[in-house]
């Protein structure tokens, strides 16, 4: 840990990084797999009132502002009409490799399968059964997960010339090939030095370095990195004509 991130520690508290929030959950007993990342953790609530209900598993990423429970306190309108109190705390389970979107909340009880993306703003309430992507209020099944990365890699392309058209317009020089780190496949030679030290920590995301250099054999569209830029010029330039 870095000076910087202790000196956050002492003035915020746990919440100060991702790091120190995920220990201090540990410690107090909620069951956390390896590679959990709290992108924004001043911004997102983990009930800690019961930390045994909770167990989160591994390559868990959860965005800002989002919420998880291990339970609901609406029993006290029962207690306030009928006298008596009827509990409800209950295992909140998220399994392994779960995307957690901005502002999502995760109520009491739920069960997030493996491999599920959840959006932004959904509210998860019961079984999920995983590979899939599940958005709304309640969250429901989108698509399955497969069909989301084919969905994906047919707009690999098109997004990565509408973000160097932007990058330029805006820079007024195109980017540094570091800049393309969500869309180097599109031009990556897993057998050059140079890219791999580049695109390295995207590389390791997720904690499959091997799996991700076999991803990439023979799946570039363009030899070079100059070759695609030159394919955006050609776009790009066509696209202005045409206005």
């Amino acid at each position: 840990m870095g000076w910087k991130d202790k000196i956050k520690i002492l003035i915020l508290g746990y919440r100060a990084t991702s790091a120190s929030y995920i220990d201090h959950l540990r410690k107090i007993g909620v069951r956390i797999g390896n590679d959990v990342v709290l992108f924004r953790p001043m911004n997102t609530t983990i009930d800690t009132q019961n930390p045994h209900l909770l167990r989160i598993g591994n390559h868990i990423m959860i965005t800002g502002s989002a919420t998880i429970f291990t339970h609901d306190y609406s029993w006290s309108v029962l207690k306030r009409k009928y006298g008596k109190v009827l509990g409800n705390q209950q295992e909140t389970v998220l399994e392994d490799n779960i995307f957690v979107g901005w502002g999502a909340t995760i109520l009491a009880g739920s069960h997030i399968g493996p491999n599920s993306i959840i959006g932004a703003g959904s509210i998860v309430s019961g079984n999920l059964e995983g590979n899939a992507v599940y958005a709304g209020n309640p969250a429901r099944k989108l698509m399955s997960l497969e069909d989301y990365y084919e969905k994906r890699k047919k707009k690999q392309l098109a997004e990565a010339v509408n973000y160097v058209q932007c990058y330029k317009e805006c820079f007024g020089e195109n980017p540094p090939m570091d800049k393309l780190d969500e869309y180097f496949y599109l031009f990556f030679d897993p057998k050059n030095e140079e890219q791999r030290k580049i695109f390295d920590f995207k590389l390791n995301l997720m904690g499959n370095y091997d799996e991700a250099l076999q991803a990439a054999i023979g799946g570039a569209i363009f030899k070079s990195y100059e070759e695609f830029i030159d394919y955006c010029e050609l776009i790009n330039n066509g696209w202005k004509n045409n206005e």
